[in-house]
């Protein structure tokens, strides 16, 4: 593995797979691409506090009891259910899945309204069983990624309970997260838009905006638990909110004018606006053909004008 701060993580390119592939389905047409991905944060519970993670200081980012209601993911699924959505839902962004009690019934909620959606969780495994896999694949699953964080040791203790399961390596990858602080712990790691520093290793707050595009808002989008819609998964603070499915259509505020402008001016690589002008996110590593598809939309909006 590659080591310091230019660690890129292999988990990467399985998520790439699958946001251009359903980009390549919905490729024709002149209208915006819809998202390929949309996470969802389902609480404000996890059960670690990880060094390169905000919550490792619960003053700055404490455990709040807090939850989705199924009311209000039902109507965020019967909106997408509108365009037969048949991207990736996924369930991870600021908490842990597992912590979520109804997250059984939301699975088979999202495959009766988008039957052609695939259903992702990325977990730390810390409440996994194997009868609690089942129980989730069962429901309509796909993925079930692992963080492993405590080290090696832990790789048996998921292929059993994936042996248990019943379930093929491609349903339950297992992430390699225990490495030292000089590989990155084996992690692609931001500042997570200026909530976190890790000096040792180059993570720290940026002193001025990085001139660089981010792809994240042109392929993805983020629902967190009280219906706000944010910009991406880096946001831990929460410093733009571009609406909130309590009062509109998650369609409705993919295309708004608050990710109008946002988008406008990562086109231009101008990240001079905050989350954006905190974080050091990469930004570039998946998404290149929403991005492009994006800056073709508008600029043929703007030549109409």
């Amino acid at each position: 593995m590659r080591a310091g701060r230019d660690f890129i993580d292999p988990n990467i390119a399985r998520k790439d797979k699958f946001v251009e592939g359903h980009f390549a389905q919905h490729a024709e047409g002149g209208g915006p691409p819809i998202f390929s991905l949309i996470e969802f944060n389902l609480s404000g519970l996890c059960s670690r506090k990880c060094v390169f993670c905000p919550r490792v200081d619960p003053k700055i980012f404490p455990n709040v009891d807090r939850h989705m209601s199924l009311g209000l993911y039902e109507k965020v699924m019967k909106d997408l259910a509108k365009v037969r959505f048949d991207g990736t839902v996924l369930y991870s962004a600021f908490s842990e899945p597992l912590l979520y009690k109804g997250l059984e019934k939301i699975i088979r909620l999202s495959k009766d309204c988008c039957p052609d959606a695939r259903i992702e969780i990325v977990s730390n495994g810390d409440l996994a069983t194997g009868q609690r896999l089942s129980a989730l694949f069962n429901a309509g699953l796909a993925t079930f990624s692992v963080s492993m964080y405590d080290g090696p040791h832990q790789v048996e203790h998921f292929r059993r309970l994936q042996a248990e399961a019943g379930l093929r390596d491609d349903q339950m990858p297992l992430r390699v997260r225990w490495l030292s602080p000089e590989e990155h712990f084996g992690i692609t790691l931001s500042n997570r838009a200026g909530a976190v520093a890790i000096k040792d290793i180059g993570i720290v707050p940026l002193k001025r905006p990085l001139k660089r595009p981010c792809y994240y808002p042109f392929y993805q989008i983020l629902v967190d638990y009280d219906g706000s819609v944010l910009l991406c998964a880096h946001d831990w603070a929460r410093r733009l909110i571009a609406g909130n499915v309590n009062d509109d259509s998650i369609l409705t505020i993919w295309d708004n004018d608050v990710l109008k402008r946002v988008r406008r001016k990562l086109i231009k690589s101008d990240r001079g606006f905050p989350p954006c002008s905190l974080c050091d996110a990469k930004g570039i590593l998946i998404g290149k053909k929403h991005f492009d598809k994006w800056g073709e939309y508008y600029e043929k909006k703007s030549t109409k004008k």
